[in-house]
């Protein structure tokens, strides 16, 4: 019952959320009998192509399922807590993106000038991890065995087929390492995403020995003085990452610069004592933001839904500097709805005027 009310969250409207509820008592059971006598088999995904901020596939489990994933993430997660390291963020209670810059800029601030940054990133990360591998990993903490069984039936229902093989060459354990991928759209792919590279975390601060070490999600960062020991490490990652975990990272996203210039780090450009907008981020914004002030005025989209996506993008915004630009958008949003406000007007007076018409012509024809 606890896992369909946090998956019901969001869903109260949706039809495969309502069609379960309607029957919540007889379903509940049935999937509980299914789960108890081994026969439960996760349904087909709806899939679904996003192009912001890039091309990802979506693919959304049915409801019954949701239900299943948010019973194993309400247990397995206060489980793993209490061996993630304390730098590592995304899709954890209270360790999102601001946790993440602050973190950043503590570092900035502590070890002082002439600080240099290495970033990489892992190329096409939820596609790429194995199951087999996974489940190895899973293994080494769960030792329930219903609970590995159903985890091992989550983690075979679906692939990343063919889509990404092109990236890779034919020889590359992204292809020759057996199955993998976990859907994005998954409640349990954040939490299985973050034990699978739990891995690197400890190989980086118990190995390599990294103090200065953050990673959210699949994108990482360390920090030291030397430029010549962040190379090393960023070789020995992209190593341990390739021949222990079969992924790959992306050497085109590889960099090394210097702190001063500022992280680009989880949407921002993080400064010592001060954050600002990536302009990437920026212009993807303005993009949507405007499509929307024009249906709007249009009259093809309510006001409220445009205030509503303004209103979170505000509240992502404002903990950077970026006042100005805020103030810049509002408006615009306020020119926009006066334009909305005079057709409206407009189209009111001019049916007004017709009807006036209409009556007048009535009279003299009588």
């Amino acid at each position: 019952m606890v896992a369909h009310k946090q998956a019901l969250k969001g869903k109260r409207y949706n039809k495969y959320a309502t069609s379960f509820d309607y029957k919540l008592v007889s379903n509940l059971l049935k999937l509980q009998a299914n789960l108890l006598d081994g026969t439960y088999k996760p349904l087909d995904y709806r899939k679904k192509v996003i192009t912001e901020p890039k091309i990802r596939l979506i693919e959304a489990p049915a409801y019954r399922d949701r239900v299943v994933h948010h019973a194993i993430h309400h247990f397995l997660t206060p489980f793993y807590e209490r061996f993630f390291i304390t730098d590592s963020y995304a899709c954890r209670p209270g360790r999102g993106i601001h946790y993440a810059t602050t973190r950043v800029q503590h570092f900035l601030k502590s070890c002082g000038q002439n600080l240099y940054v290495c970033q990489i990133d892992i190329s096409k990360y939820y596609a790429s991890i194995n199951h087999a591998r996974l489940m190895e990993l899973l293994q080494e903490k769960v030792k329930d065995k219903d609970l590995i069984n159903l985890l091992k039936i989550i983690i075979g229902s679906t692939d990343s087929g063919t889509e990404h093989d092109s990236l890779f060459t034919s020889n590359s354990y992204y292809l020759t390492k057996g199955r993998r991928g976990i859907p994005i759209g998954n409640l349990t792919s954040q939490l299985f995403a973050n034990i699978y590279l739990h891995h690197a975390d400890m190989y980086a601060k118990q190995q390599l020995k990294i103090h200065h070490y953050i990673r959210y999600m699949d994108d990482i960062l360390f920090f030291h003085h030397d430029k010549a020991q962040l190379h090393i490490w960023q070789q020995a990652m992209t190593k341990f990452l390739y021949e222990d975990l079969f992924l790959t990272v992306n050497p085109r996203k590889i960099r090394l610069y210097p702190a001063r210039q500022g992280v680009s780090f989880v949407g921002y450009v993080i400064y010592q004592n001060f954050l600002r907008l990536r302009s990437s981020s920026v212009r993807r914004f303005k993009k949507h933001y405007h499509k929307q002030l024009r249906a709007v005025a249009n009259e093809r989209l309510d006001p409220d839904a445009m205030r509503e996506s303004f209103a979170s993008w505000k509240a992502h915004a404002k903990h950077a500097s970026s006042q100005h630009l805020i103030e810049k958008l509002e408006s615009q949003q306020a020119d926009y709805l006066f334009v909305r406000a005079i057709k409206r007007y407009h189209r009111k007076h001019c049916i007004a005027i017709q009807k006036s018409y209409v009556q007048t012509s009535l009279f003299d024809d009588l």
